[in-house]
């Protein structure tokens, strides 16, 4: 059986340059679209330990990014 699919497949991340626009991005308060798609982004903030995690991820394509409380300095 033949199937095809118009999605990315999960689990591929993104480049260092696009991961850091997307920092930049979630810095300034709004994560905004994915590079690779264009759906919205949706960031989630969590504790690792004692620090605050963002967990910034694209429902259309699957890509996710970690970003840690120290990259987000002076948020």
């Amino acid at each position: 059986m033949l199937r095809i699919s118009t999605r990315t497949s999960r689990g591929v991340g993104y480049s260092l340059d696009d991961a850091a626009r997307i920092r930049q991005a979630v810095q300034a308060g709004a994560p905004g679209e994915c590079p690779h798609c264009q759906f919205p982004l949706d960031a989630t903030v969590g504790k690792d330990g004692e620090r605050d995690v963002w967990l910034v991820r694209c429902h259309g394509c699957g890509r996710g990014l970690v970003i840690r409380q120290g990259a987000l300095a002076g948020r």
